[in-house]
């Protein structure tokens, strides 16, 4: 079912339900009002009768006389009963054939009683004189207002469908309005395939939630074009980088078997072979990895890591490599509570993010000795990589975690363009950010931010 006519359903049902609720209340209490009139009428009458019988002698003839034209004029239709009651028993027999019992023990014991026979309304009058003491039963229909209810029920129920058919397509054609933005959208974002992912929504200026929509499907679209392009870049790239190694280990392999060679050419062929599967090797690892970063990893996976154990397990790896020698670690002056130091995350993946980071700085550095710092800093934790290397130009920094981007200066630099991309990454992942500060042929400083467990803590508990 289209929202639209849902809408105009839901309308129609609300105003019907009010619609029912009001045009009872009017029913029911204009019926109240006229029995209440009516018996008024009839007491009126009653009390008419009694005149005519019980006061002739009391009043003068013109007064009479008015009273009797009064009393002719006044529910003409209208049947009475005239009781004295020096026999009860005859007067309750007499009652019986019409009366129920206890109205009949009411107007005996002095009351005077309004009730209802069938569709008759019913007037009692207990009425002492000097004559006597009578019992006054006045009754009729009132035709009139019998009429009157008729026709109000009438006209409501004419109006109360009419209303039901008339609020229905005033809530198609409002509800039409209202989602007519909707259906804008709908058929703008029908054009949109993955060869126009540019085209974007129009009206997104107002205030309401429509234009909100619309800005969070523009925002939507905007993260999905980044997506693709940063997806036909990486495709791109990476064919490009993957093919280059396997034409090299290629062509070697064919230069080799076209004819006999030496040992020590095989040698020489063998040595570019494994330079070419190793690099081959270290970027498809690297491919792996980034796209491991990817990935939304749970909340399960994750496990407290303390970042200064972290960087021992660094320090011993580098021990291992060639740059043993090369790295300085100012890791001192650290807080006791190990909250302080720790953050949540997956081990391997920080390990490898900051390896790389590492690894860029002596890469880029010569022999250059590397600055590592680690200190806390007010509920984060800031790590800081300082070389004296040849820097990043600064117009290219804003390239810098695209994946298989190369700084202008580094092309005679071995590498495939992915680390600093894979560690961007990873550090998002675990809640950091890093920031880069470089000057041209003099260094580059790298200074990564987490937030601790104990700022964590904090914050949730405020």
């Amino acid at each position: 079912m289209q929202i639209r006519r849902k809408i105009s359903i839901i309308f129609t049902a609300l105003t019907s339900v009010v619609l029912i609720f009001s045009s009872l209340f009017i029913y029911f209490f204009s019926e109240y009002y006229t029995k209440n009139d009516f018996f008024t009428r009839l007491q009126e009458k009653a009390y008419l009768i009694a005149d005519k019988y019980f006061e002739q002698d009391e009043l003068s003839k013109q007064v009479y006389e008015k009273i009797m034209e009064k009393n002719s004029k006044s529910l003409p239709e209208a049947f009475e009963i005239v009781l004295d009651t020096k026999n009860p028993k005859l007067v309750r027999d007499s009652l019986n054939k019409i009366i129920p019992e206890q109205i009949i023990n009411k107007l005996l014991s002095g009351q005077n009683v309004k009730f209802n026979i069938e569709e008759k309304q019913c007037v009692g009058l207990y009425y002492p004189d000097n004559q006597g003491t009578f019992i006054i039963i006045v009754t009729a229909v009132d035709k009139i207002g019998i009429k009157k209810q008729q026709n109000l029920l009438k006209i409501l129920l004419g109006i109360f469908f009419g209303s039901i058919v008339f609020v229905y397509f005033i809530g198609q054609f409002y509800a039409r309005q209202v989602l007519s933005p909707v259906g804008h959208i709908l058929k703008n974002v029908k054009k949109i395939r993955a060869t126009n992912l540019k085209l974007r929504l129009a009206g997104n200026n107002g205030a309401d939630e429509l234009a909100e929509l619309t800005r969070m499907l523009n925002q939507m679209l905007d993260r999905l074009e980044h997506s693709f392009d940063l997806q036909k870049n990486f495709i791109s790239n990476a064919s490009h980088e993957l093919k280059n190694p396997l034409t090299a280990i290629l062509g070697e392999t064919e230069i080799a078997l076209s004819k006999k060679r030496s040992s020590e050419e095989y040698i020489i062929t063998l040595n570019k072979i494994a330079a070419e599967a190793e690099r081959l090797d270290l970027l498809t690892r690297n491919l792996l990895n980034l796209a491991q970063a990817d990935f939304e990893i749970s909340e399960l996976n994750h496990e407290k890591i303390r970042v200064d154990e972290l960087l021992w397990e660094i320090k011993d790896y580098f021990d291992k490599t060639e740059n043993k020698n090369r790295l300085v670690f100012h890791i001192s002056n650290l807080p006791d509570d190990p909250e302080y130091l720790s953050i949540y995350g997956i081990n391997n993946l920080l390990k490898t993010a900051i390896i790389n980071l590492i690894d860029n700085a002596c890469k880029f550095s010569g022999i250059q000795l590397v600055d590592i710092m680690l200190k806390e800093d007010n509920g984060y934790i800031l790590l800081t990589i300082s070389d004296k290397g040849i820097g990043i130009p600064e117009n290219e920094l804003n390239n810098l975690f695209q994946p298989f981007f190369r700084a202008t200066n580094a092309f005679s630099y071995k590498g495939s363009g992915i680390g600093l991309s894979l560690a961007d990454k990873i550090i998002k992942l675990h809640g950091g950010n890093i920031v880069f500060s470089t000057t041209t042929g003099k260094g580059t400083k790298v200074e990564i931010r987490f937030t601790a467990l104990t700022n964590i803590s904090k914050s949730h508990s405020a």
